[in-house]
């Protein structure tokens, strides 16, 4: 298989420089020109670095400055940003793009006008700088009218579904064409481009190709010890890695008229309404059983009746692990003014130290929608009941992976509750517990608390582990990256022969890939390109090997970077910390084909989301602190 073509337009003009003026700082007067205000840099003139307001217009007072390419690179990037703006100011209508301010300031084309909205492509300058390339990220977005938001068209137009309403399993070939089209209708439009100073650069007509690297394949461990290559194949055949106890039981919940669906429901996980799903007992040694069974009837979803229903679920458990289905006519994907009582439901029973299953009542009333989900409902079933359904062949062996998240409270423009959290397995994907880092108003208070918590699961675990690896989620703040950096600094330094790693994930990031010699677009999972020493773009889920087609829509890719060590790491450690990444996805046990995140993120973000909705509501905050995923 050839390379991934990046979205990017990579410049076909390397000889070029770039003019500018400076000011000096006076931070009360900042200079401005034609539609241009003074940019802060620290420059280095006469051999001292130093700030300086800088324009690239020459107003009064200004002093020419001439810049190669790669003397600074943040200046090319601006200029590039500054001349493709003026090109487009030039040359297209002022309704054909605009400008789109914030912290990476990019310019959008509008490509094609819709009555639910507009799709656009979006250019933003760039150093690819594994290629020493500078250029344009290119990417299509829809962007809808609020009145069609969230609708079927919406979906549609933003590609997220086919014209059938179906996942649309064309999403990579369908985002190429739009960038192609848009080559075709404005490239020759916009550039080349004049930069400040007066050199013209050109924009090649094509993507930039980049080698891709394979990591291995993902290998499951399930009953026995024994190893295969598919999670439900695996446990299918071989049984569970680990199994629940035998006192487990569980409890439907349903309103009266409900309660047919419930017995449907009941039938789908013993296994006698689907061949796609044996049953719970045949998969999990978790017989559905008369003595292991028991059903409660609520009158209505109201915030008191949870809450009663709850107690009275504690009280029959009986100090025995108990795991409630509640079937509901909300589920967790409705709009807010519609799902309300899905928080309440997960809090009443959280609160009380019980997992529970929400089913929405139109997944078991649809037939189809069943048969496809049965397997994933109990599956989390089993997991919440403290089972351990499977976990990966690690690359990295005796290394725990703490996962951390967050969950500020933010008031207007500033935070009043600062609140971090850490998702622990080890390298094999089995979940070990969630326990929280911080939970202040006080920012000062919460980073000390922050620092200590997390010395201190480095400490409980360092007779079980030799080597740890921190993955954050891209939203974490630069106050907390510090104080990780600080904790692993700290332990590197002591005598020891393990690693201390930490890597930032982003699965909503400005980077894309395409397959260059296959038709769907769609590279194969677990391939991975450069985009800087340490920066790589993988794809968690893709074509799997043996099969060229594409069977369900492939996730985005998602953008990873080393951020400790900076430099001591090596390209082959590089790729062990890549693998075992690659693998963790492989363990999420939401559903036996969810594998677009390492669990150490994607269990982070799913415990964020159900505390950020908690505190929405008003409710107490509850205790994370467990040795089951009642997130799942």
């Amino acid at each position: 298989m050839r390379g991934i073509a990046l979205n990017f337009f990579p410049l076909i003009t390397d000889d070029f420089t770039v003019t500018l003026y400076r000011y000096p700082y006076v931070e009360s007067s900042r200079p401005e020109a034609e539609g241009e205000k003074a940019i802060q840099r620290n420059l280095e003139v006469a051999g001292e670095r130093a700030l300086y307001w800088t324009l690239f217009q020459r107003t009064e007072g200004g002093t020419e400055i001439v810049c190669e390419p790669f003397d600074n690179f943040y200046i090319t990037i601006d200029a590039l940003r500054a001349a493709l703006i003026r090109s487009c100011e030039d040359n297209l209508d002022s309704h054909r793009f605009r400008i789109i301010e914030g912290f990476r300031r990019h310019v959008e084309i509008i490509t094609a006008e819709h009555d639910e909205g507009n799709q656009v492509v979006s250019l933003e300058p760039y150093l690819l700088h594994s290629r020493g390339q500078f250029g344009f990220l290119a990417d299509f977005r829809f962007h809808p009218t609020e009145e069609h938001r969230h609708t079927r068209r919406f979906l549609q137009l933003s590609l997220s579904l086919d014209s059938r309403g179906q996942p649309n399993r064309n999403h990579y070939a369908d985002r190429y064409s739009h960038l192609a089209k848009f080559v075709e209708k404005f490239h020759s439009v916009i550039f080349p481009l004049t930069l400040p100073g007066g050199h013209e650069v050109g924009v090649d007509t094509s993507l930039v190709e980049l080698t891709s690297e394979k990591l291995d394949i993902k290998h499951y461990v399930v009953g026995s010890g024994r190893e295969s290559k598919s999670q439900f194949t695996g446990v299918k055949e071989r049984g569970p890695l680990k199994q629940v106890s035998d006192d487990t039981r569980i409890c439907f919940l349903y309103r009266q008229e409900d309660r047919p669906l419930s017995h449907d429901l009941f039938r789908a996980l013993r296994g006698d309404t689907y061949r796609t799903f044996s049953g719970m007992e045949q998969m999990f040694n978790l017989p559905l059983s008369r003595e292991r069974v028991s059903g409660v009837t609520l009158s209505t979803f109201g915030i008191n009746e949870i809450w009663h229903v709850a107690d009275q679920v504690l009280a029959d458990a009986k100090g025995g692990r108990v795991i409630p289905i509640v079937l509901t006519p909300f589920s967790r994907h409705d709009d807010p003014e519609d799902n309300n009582y899905y928080w309440y439901l997960k809090h009443a029973f959280l609160s009380r130290g019980l997992p529970i299953q929400v089913v929405a009542t139109e997944t078991v009333s649809d037939r189809k929608k069943l048969k496809w989900s049965t397997a994933s409902i109990g599956l989390q079933v089993f997991a919440k009941a403290g089972g351990t359904p499977w976990k990966v062949r690690p690359r990295t062996e005796r290394c725990l992976m703490v996962g951390i998240g967050q969950a500020h409270r933010q008031h207007e423009d500033h935070i009043n509750r600062y609140f971090a959290y850490s998702v622990l397995t080890d390298s094999s994907g089995v979940f070990e517990k969630v326990t929280v880092l911080g939970d202040k108003p006080n920012e000062n208070e919460y980073m000390r608390e922050f620092y200590t918590n997390l010395r201190q699961i480095f400490s409980d675990y360092s007779e079980q582990f030799s080597n740890f690896v921190v993955h954050t989620t891209f939203a974490i703040r630069r106050p907390e990256l510090e104080a990780i950096h600080n904790v692993l600094s700290e332990h590197q330094s002591q005598p020891n022969d393990g690693e201390f790693v930490s890597l930032k994930f982003n699965d909503r990031n400005r980077f894309f890939g395409f397959a260059v010699g296959h038709n769907s677009r769609v590279p194969y999972e677990s391939s991975l390109v450069r985009l800087s020493k340490n920066e790589f773009l993988v794809w968690f889920e893709g074509l799997q090997y043996g099969h060229p087609t594409v069977g369900k829509m492939v996730s985005n890719p998602v953008h990873v970077k080393f951020t400790y060590p900076l430099e001591e790491l090596s390209r082959d450690r590089q790729r062990a910390h890549l693998q075992d990444a690659i693998n963790l996805s492989g363990a999420n046990w939401r559903g036996f084909n969810a594998k677009s995140l390492p669990v150490s993120v994607y269990y982070a973000q799913l415990i964020a989301r159900y505390l950020k909705e908690f505190e929405k509501r008003g409710l107490r905050a509850v205790d994370v602190n467990t040795l089951t995923p009642w997130f799942l």
